[in-house]
């Protein structure tokens, strides 16, 4: 997932603020589910969807609204990132689990076919732990996204939320971009080998939720 091409026109808007916040989402013992596509929602017995994404538990007006993307296309290079509307979108990105391999279904070009895009989170040093697409041509090796059940004080939370390397809470960092409008960029929060990322006064946590909501 190629951010660096953009980081000039993006540098301001997609800062961590320097003031810590208050986390918004409860603290929960996150259970990995494997990589299979059994627990998400739609199971056929081999792959599962269609379903869409929800912001849960920020704290914010944006909790319950499904993600949309910004993506690019530089020559023949891809990348882009899930991104959270603040205001409810016209489209939501639509998922699936193929082979267990969490997607999206994009499309990058007007008039052009939409695709299945594989889902992940960055690899790439200049925004690493961001949610969004993983291409053939990226340079840095991304990591896959998993399923995750939710605990607290011992009672499982309804819902499989989706994370990597242990962690299923991301940061949800106030963004603002001229064709995006207001959104929040989703940084995967850390543990086993994630940096914690600052969460300034505008930004917030939550979780991601799979849902047949749309």
């Amino acid at each position: 997932m190629k951010i660096s091409v953009i980081r000039a026109i993006t540098a301001v808007v997609l800062a961590l603020y320097p003031h810590v916040a208050a986390a918004a989402a409860p603290n929960v013992t996150a259970v990995r589910l494997g990589s299979s596509c059994i627990p998400y929602p739609g199971f056929d017995g081999a792959n599962s969807g269609p379903f869409i994404a929800v912001a849960d538990a920020t704290g914010r007006p944006v909790d319950g609204i499904g993600l949309n993307a910004a993506y690019f296309v530089d020559g023949s290079r891809h990348y882009g990132y899930v991104i959270a509307p603040a205001s409810v979108p016209t489209t939501k990105i639509t998922m699936r689990c193929f082979n267990s391999t969490l997607q999206a279904r994009l499309n990058m070009a007007v008039g052009g076919e939409a695709t299945w895009q594989d889902l992940v989170i960055s690899g790439d040093p200049t925004l690493a732990g961001a949610f969004g697409f993983g291409f053939p041509e990226d340079k840095y090796q991304n990591i896959p996204v998993e399923p995750y059940w939710h605990f607290v004080d011992g009672q499982q939370v309804p819902g499989v939320f989706i994370g990597a390397k242990g962690s299923s809470t991301f940061g949800y960092v106030d963004n603002w971009s001229g064709v995006a409008g207001n959104y929040y960029l989703l940084r995967l929060l850390g543990t086993e080998g994630f940096a914690k990322w600052e969460i300034g006064k505008r930004d917030t946590v939550g979780f991601l939720k799979m849902t047949y909501d749309y």
